[in-house]
């Protein structure tokens, strides 16, 4: 083993490598800290030729890799964890950062798959563009990562996901050699479109080193509004009506509980709460290319047939950031909080309230009373769902019971006509849950394509799917 991780060194120089076991801790868990591993190595290669000198030489040598970007996976997929004794390393692609071209004319931008999120935001912004794809991570998450898991975030209502996004992908295969698909065309009707394998395959078939994205236009004029409502069905109709009055012009459509509420009010004090933390449920939305008063007008209307509490129109960039930043602190004030079980689930928007009130009392009856957290993008479906450790309980005993939870939260999702995964993925975290709702034939295709494109087992084993 020491031969080989010398070797490896070798490929990329001892600055872009890390074999200290006190240097290697920070990338050996997942963000919440639940899923942990080990490596020997990690690798940061500068470029596309770097990784490919490393995976082929772990492909002549039976050795395994995990891809991994910012760190921000909530599900395991970049965590090394190998069940088997073959030696396995990590390559991570935070060196590999530049943006390599930018085209305001066909609005795309060709970049490598370290680049942060936020990063690829302000280069589309500063060119008088957008790139819509928005989560919580996107100061730290890199944009391979969110294509390898297909991202999704608060403007999946209006842009779609991650995979809506690419035009065009590189990427290294487990044996070494160089998939590129990279021309920023929207019509290019030349067979299979293969770069679709790579999109939420999670590092299962490759590592992805560059990325063609298409941008959009920036909205005239973007409006973020936060009201409070009684219950999530008037949530759900509050969407409808919004939808009603201002069509695509919707770009997205969030709701938070009052657990969510109260946990940023306890440990994330110096967040600011514009409507509080009374409220049973809180929901922020965001048109475009509508005036303040349009807004204004209808918030008024919906206030006198009260389907709406109260509301807020954010004044200024200020403002919105405020809104915002309530929503985007949600998941930091609930890893605060203590220990949980998370869920991330899709449902049809209508069986949402249904899922509430039949799921949260059958977990009751599994691991006894205690917050549940409950927020996530209304205008998609999707809810990040969280049940919290009871205050009578150890941590022993609560996670004992993680598993039956899962299955009463999946079992429902799935019986509703939702999925059990929405947009975190599946990594080692869901493997079993997407062999027991899977088609059979969806998986026998799915363990092909892997086992053709990946027959040593080397890329990121022992997530998403086993062969």
């Amino acid at each position: 083993m020491t031969k080989h991780i010398n070797n490896l060194k070798k490929l990329v120089g001892n600055s872009n490598a890390l074999d200290d076991e006190k240097d290697i801790h920070p990338f050996l868990e997942d963000w919440r800290g639940h899923i942990k591993g080990s490596t020997p190595l990690i690798l940061f290669p500068n470029n596309s030729d770097d990784v490919q000198k490393i995976v082929h030489y772990c492909y002549q040598n039976d050795i395994k890799i995990v891809s991994q970007g910012g760190n921000t996976s909530l599900c395991g997929a970049n965590v090394p964890n190998s069940s088997d004794h073959r030696l396995e390393i990590v390559i991570n692609t935070s060196k590999m950062n530049k943006i390599i071209e930018v085209d305001s004319f066909n609005q795309s931008i060709i970049v490598e798959s370290g680049c942060i999120l936020q990063n690829i935001q302000d280069t589309a912004e500063d060119h008088g563009l957008l790139f819509p794809l928005s989560l919580s991570a996107e100061g730290t998450c890199q944009i391979g990562g969110n294509v390898s898991t297909n991202a999704g975030g608060v403007n999946v209502l209006k842009y779609g996901m991650a995979r809506e996004q690419v035009m065009g992908i590189e990427a290294v295969l487990p044996d070494g050699s160089i998939f590129t698909d990279l021309k920023s065309l929207r019509k290019n009707n030349t067979g299979y479109d293969l770069k679709q394998l790579f999109i939420g395959a999670e590092g299962t078939l490759g590592v992805i080193t560059k990325v063609s994205l298409r941008l959009s236009s920036s909205p005239n004029k973007e409006i973020s509004s936060m009201v409070s409502v009684k219950n999530v069905d008037d949530a759900i109709n509050l969407l409808k009506e919004t939808k009603k009055r201002f069509g695509d012009s919707v770009t997205a459509f969030e709701f938070i509980s009052q657990s969510c509420l109260v946990a940023i009010n306890d440990f994330l004090s110096h967040i600011k709460l514009p409507l509080g933390h009374e409220d049973s449920w809180q929901v922020i939305f965001e048109i475009i290319n509508h005036s303040e008063d349009d807004l204004s007008d209808f918030l008024e209307e919906k206030l006198s047939e009260g389907l709406i509490e109260n509301a807020l129109i954010a004044k200024n960039e200020k403002e919105r950031n405020d809104f915002w930043l309530v929503r985007h602190s949600i998941s930091e004030a609930e890893k605060l909080s203590g220990k949980g079980v998370h869920h991330d689930i899709s449902l049809p928007i209508k069986k949402i309230p249904e899922f509430l009130a039949t799921t949260i009392p059958a977990m009751e009856k599994v691991a006894g009373k205690s917050i549940v957290y409950t927020f996530g993008h209304l205008g998609d479906g999707n809810l990040h769902f969280t049940k919290k450790q009871p205050e009578d309980m150890d941590d022993y005993q609560f996670m004992k019971f993680s598993k039956e939870i899962n299955a009463v939260v999946h079992e429902n999702a799935e019986f509703l006509g939702g999925s059990f995964s929405a947009e975190h993925g599946i990594g080692s975290k869901l493997k079993d849950d997407l062999i027991k709702y899977s088609d059979p034939i969806k998986v026998d295709l799915m363990k092909k394509i892997k086992k053709t494109l990946d027959p040593k087992n080397i890329m990121n084993p022992d997530k998403l799917i086993d062969i």
